[in-house]
């Protein structure tokens, strides 16, 4: 930490970002499902919600991925897959509050498929009013209940990149009459003023600081829609979970106590230059030419150290590139055999611009099987 307070937050490990951290989860949860061994995705499950649960009591901020709709979802699936109906409710209603908050926090509605496996594991449990209540909520038919997730091939289709950090520079200004003793109340005084240009244009500026700050830039894709195809069946897909959004809201959620922690280090590096200055032409009794002559050694000392604190302002711009941008589902109910799946990606207008197959797809009676697929389109 102090070493990131001489520097820049880059110094600091990288624990990466909460969705991030979350994600892991997501692909060791897959890979165990590749691997045949259902119970260890649902130990991966419980360990991304756990994850959750945690930063919703310790996070220093206000949230609003607090809970991962998507991973709630699809931990709920898995449940349902080994026949554990209790626990799958439970996380379906998990996921159905998640969207819930989706929809305010980013604009972001519950699939209609959410719908369908509430009411359906509330009648396979005997809730009657629940399953009414879920039929009436998500306008569902009897006969959209009908068929089992034991008899689906499910597939998580990704698209796209998540948004990229990049580095951006801006100016804040310490004024005349400020108090530099105090680092972070003077900090924090300066993040006002970026916010309230206003506030000090009436005012003296004595010293521009430029700080360095990171900022989420969206990465364009193609792919708003994919399809997938197999045994005569088609159906476009639902998208689960949009990164991009997710990325966006969480750092603007967290912005200021970044820009504060980076204009605490920018102004301690600023101090450090002025106190060399000071401390030259303080030294000692000298006579008027060697006065002159420390004067000019403790600008040059002085100027070299806020050449240093300059080079090393960098904002801290590590994020995990190659997430998606957005996690899509596609599900077919199909009977048992081998079969080739075919993933259409598809712009907004429903032209395909990519198609990938997945050849000889193995399905048991009564076994669901889950895949994951990732587009770079």
């Amino acid at each position: 930490e102090v070493a990131a307070l001489l520097t820049n937050d880059a110094i600091r490990p990288y624990t990466g970002e909460e969705f991030e951290r979350v994600l892991i989860h997501y692909y060791r949860a897959m890979n165990y499902q590749h691997l045949g061994d259902p119970q260890a995705a649902l130990v991966e499950c419980r360990k991304a919600n756990l994850k959750l649960e945690d930063y919703a009591e310790v996070a220093e901020y206000e949230l609003g991925y607090r809970n991962d709709a998507f991973m709630q979802y699809m931990t709920g699936m898995l449940y349902e897959a080994e026949g554990e109906l209790n626990d799958a409710y439970v996380y379906y209603r998990d996921a159905e509050k998640g969207y819930r908050a989706y929809r305010l926090a980013f604009g972001f509605q519950a699939p209609r498929s959410l719908g369908r496996d509430l009411a359906r594991t509330a009648q396979k449990l005997g809730y009657e009013q629940e399953a009414v209540q879920h039929m009436l909520q998500y306008k569902l038919a009897p006969e959209d209940l009908e068929g089992d997730i034991g008899e689906e091939v499910v597939v998580f289709v990704e698209s796209g990149f998540v948004a990229r950090k990049h580095q951006r520079e801006i100016n804040l200004p310490i004024m005349e009459g400020d108090d530099t003793g105090a680092v972070w109340v003077l900090s924090d005084r300066m993040v006002y003023r970026h916010h309230h240009p206003h506030v000090y244009r009436g005012g003296r500026v004595k010293y521009w600081l430029r700080v360095a700050l990171p900022e989420y830039r969206e990465v364009s894709s193609q792919v708003q829609r994919v399809r997938l195809s197999g045994g005569g069946q088609s159906v476009e897909g639902t998208v689960l979970e949009n990164l991009n959004s997710i990325a966006l809201k969480n750092f603007a959620e967290k912005e200021d106590r970044i820009l504060l922690r980076t204009a605490a280090r920018a102004l301690a590096k600023y101090l450090a230059a002025k106190g060399v200055e000071k401390a030259f032409e303080e030294d000692g009794d000298d006579d008027d030419g060697e006065k002159l002559v420390k004067e000019g050694v403790g600008m040059l000392l002085g100027a070299l150290v806020n050449l240093f604190g300059a080079a090393t302002e960098a904002a801290d711009t590590r994020s995990w590139l190659s997430l998606p941008g957005q996690i899509h589902m596609a599900r077919l109910n199909l009977p048992p055999g081998t079969v080739d799946l075919m993933i259409e990606f598809m712009d907004g207008g429903g032209r395909v611009i990519e198609s990938q197959v997945m050849p000889a797809v193995e399905i048991e009676k009564g076994k669901p099987v889950f895949l994951n697929y990732r587009g770079y389109r």
